[in-house]
């Protein structure tokens, strides 16, 4: 960093005696930005911040056990790409563009840790990218002085924090959505400070892809209306034609994941409260987040130029989540995982805040500190994110491994309640844990019938396949036994009259019961 600083203090030494001007209404870039040298030193960073960011987030990645989203993706991405599409016609048609990449990446026996590489590279090509837009950010809106500082300073920040670590070791496309959101408002930036029109077809197709990925990214777009309107009339207008084609192109894809929108069914109207716990969760604290507003606020007095760049970090690093929680209380989209793209834009605004607010060399100073304070901060949360069993929430892998130490061939296998995907997705992800058992209530498989988990049996016919069954493992949710179905109440009235209970073990958002047969097997 300290090389980084020295150089950003140097003045800008102007365009050579006997240049030409630029035309009146143009936007060129700085001159810092177009010397050789320049951008052989925006490259080093960018190839440090990948390198940081690749090391940072490879760091324990397999060790977390996978949650059920995750698994998903792994049994997904196993299957053949006819399954998969027969499968994205009925659900999941957000996440195919994640499937084929997994699929063709690492084909039928892929696993969770190489899915999980996926996330690993995006965030760390993320933070190069980022790094690109704080650069061109601060050079438009301030000047070229502390323009590399700052776009250093957000991607050494969005390597350090932990919220960033938990979704770039995810088998689930947010990373990769941050990435896209991250090049499209650089292809924006890009596209604002030249006269090349291939920048601006670049940035209109950035949005399909986007939106592809996860139509709640497109929050994004806010930032990008922001800055834009406050550059020249021909940015505007041109940022307006891109973007409106990218939106139309987009729309199709909007309407196909529309139909599909009981997949989020699930999702309630968020407490109050929750919009706090998630700000806890992104920035470490509720006082981070005050001291976000408190720089922001700073820069924007201190600092009158740069209240664009103070703009874009709002519009996207702060705006999309309270503008979320306030949709969600009309139609439920509110998570956490749908806000990872946000990530980029709140570490922009962090970076603009110390690198804008007092002189140059200072700024290195207060950078550096900043990112070391969060880094040290969060070393905590990095730990617990990186836990065997509480690392992402749940243990399913701990569950599996409780099964096959335990079970014996020919034991019975259900799932109760049955309807929820994050219980049968364990003999997809985990087969050779429960190789010797028989699902006794699944009906056809997954693949075949092109469903997340297969289809089961109806309850009529329940007693039949338990018939003979001496010993039966029953996975559900940790405490009592949820029922939601005809079918989980069947199972449970036959567990009860002709078996008993004999052990329980509880993982993290599971439990394992077996049950041992009270009477001699009919026959």
């Amino acid at each position: 960093m300290s090389e980084v600083d020295l150089s950003s203090t140097r003045a800008d030494p102007g365009p050579p005696a006997g240049a030409v001007p630029a035309a009146r209404g143009a936007a060129p870039a700085p001159t810092l930005l177009r010397s050789g040298a320049g951008t052989r030193a925006d490259v080093v960073i960018g190839l440090v911040a990948t390198l940081l960011g690749g090391l940072v987030f490879s760091w324990r990645v397999g060790t977390p056990s996978p949650w059920r989203d995750e698994a998903v993706s792994v049994a997904v991405a196993a299957r053949t790409p006819e399954q998969i599409r027969a499968l994205v016609q009925h659900v999941d048609l957000v996440h195919a563009p994640f499937y084929f990449l997994a699929h063709a990446l690492f084909g039928p026996s892929v696993d969770v840790v190489q899915v999980r590489w996926i996330s690993v590279v995006a965030a760390a090509l993320t933070a190069a990218a980022l790094h690109g837009v704080g650069r061109r950010a601060a050079a438009v809106a301030v000047g070229p002085a502390v323009s590399r500082l700052t776009g250093a300073t957000a991607a050494a920040l969005f390597v350090a924090t932990p919220f960033v670590s938990r979704y770039a070791q995810e088998a689930r496309p947010y990373a990769l959505v941050t990435l896209v959101a991250t090049l499209s408002t650089y292809l924006l930036l890009r596209a604002g400070s030249g006269r090349r029109a291939g920048w601006w077809v670049g940035y209109a197709l950035s949005l399909p892809v986007l939106v592809s990925l996860n139509t709640v990214a497109a929050l994004v777009l806010l930032a990008h209306a922001g800055w834009a309107l406050a550059a020249g009339p021909r940015v505007r207008w041109r940022a307006a034609l891109a973007a409106g084609t990218g939106v139309v192109l987009a729309l199709p894809l909007v309407v196909a994941q529309g139909r599909q929108s009981g997949q989020v069914a699930f999702l309630q109207r968020p407490a109050p409260g929750e919009l706090l716990a998630h700000v806890d969760f992104a920035l470490g604290s509720s006082p981070a987040a005050l001291a976000v507003a408190g720089l922001a606020a700073l820069v924007a007095l201190v600092a009158a130029r740069a209240r664009r760049l103070v703009l874009l970090g709002v519009l996207w690093g702060v705006l999309p989540w309270p503008l979320l929680w306030g949709l969600s209380q009309v139609h439920p989209l509110w998570t956490t995982r749908y806000l990872v793209f946000v990530a980029p834009g709140t570490c922009l605004l962090l970076a603009a805040a110390v690198t804008v607010a007092v002189r140059a060399r200072r700024a290195g100073v207060l950078g550096a500190g900043l990112v070391l304070a969060v880094a040290l901060a969060g070393l905590h949360l990095q730990l617990v994110f990186r836990s065997p069993s509480i690392g992402h929430g749940e243990d399913l892998r701990g569950t599996a491994e409780h099964v096959a130490a335990h079970a014996r061939p020919g034991d019975g296998l259900l799932f109760v309640p049955d309807g929820e995907y994050r219980y049968r997705v364990l003999t997809q992800v985990y087969p050779e844990a429960f190789a010797g058992l028989d699902d006794l209530a699944l009906a056809e498989p997954a693949a075949p019938s092109a469903t997340l988990v297969g289809t089961t049996v109806p309850a009529r016919d329940l007693g039949a396949a338990l018939a003979g069954v001496q010993r039966i493992w029953v996975i559900g949710g940790v405490g009592p036994v949820v029922v939601r179905t005809p079918e989980d109440r069947e199972a449970v009235r036959l567990l009860s009259e002709g078996y008993r209970l004999v052990s329980t073990e509880e993982k993290r958002a599971f439990s394992v019961r077996l049950y041992v047969r009270t009477e001699p097997a009919a026959g």
